[in-house]
């Protein structure tokens, strides 16, 4: 839900459109930004265009189009910025895989919490679909930073000697990925996880 804002005599000045040759400025950056967030949290991924972010944003159109061919890249780097920038959180190094895998889905879980960020996640699954190239995009920005960290923690647990040597860690990260982007459309019990991970790793624990 939107507030209409009382002019203020200390406000800041409107955000400076950016002109060809210009560098880049960065808080005009932020606030479309922000605009796209704000507009995904009270809306949906559909209701979203290039032209009502421009518009809430207080900059030009052609603005938005140097930086982002699309809104789907838009919404993508708009999530990044409220997950930290990462994409993902850091899998821990305990020793302990289960243990290790289930904080992190707790974070995850911590995260989406938020309703506005439930629905900026839910804005990225819509927009995956909407266009395939589209989609590619946000794979390589938020899907695989995940899938990176989650199979590089696996791999490790391989080394250790905690999995097996021909565990298919690629899938139990997908697994894993694909339950918490479903706990963000669904809002599934997150005690499912716990029972999903240890299905999960007894099927290439080491015997």
């Amino acid at each position: 839900m939107f507030t209409m804002n009382v002019a203020q005599p200390t406000r800041e000045p409107p955000v400076p459109d950016e002109r060809v040759g210009r560098p880049r400025d960065d808080r005009l950056h932020r606030a479309i930004l922000d605009a796209t967030r704000d507009l995904l949290t009270a809306g949906s991924y559909a209701e979203l265009s290039m032209e009502s972010v421009a518009a809430r944003a207080g900059v030009g159109k052609k603005t938005l189009y140097r930086r982002w061919s699309s809104k789907a890249p838009l919404v993508a780097e708009a999530v990044l910025e409220a997950y930290g920038g990462s994409g993902s959180f850091p899998v821990a190094e305990t020793g302990d895989i289960c243990a290790d895998l289930r904080a992190w889905l707790k974070e995850h879980v911590a995260f989406l919490a938020a309703p506005p960020n439930a629905a900026l996640v839910r804005a990225l699954v819509a927009a995956a679909a909407a266009r395939p190239g589209d989609g590619e995009d946000l794979y390589r920005q938020l899907s695989a930073p995940q899938l990176t960290g989650l199979t590089a923690r696996l791999g490790s647990a391989v080394e250790a000697g905690h999995l097996r040597p021909d565990a298919d860690i690629d899938a139990v990260a997908t697994a894993i990925v694909g339950t918490m982007l479903f706990h963000a459309l669904t809002q599934l019990s997150t005690s499912r996880f716990d029972g999903l991970l240890d299905a999960l790793l007894q099927g290439v624990a080491v015997a």
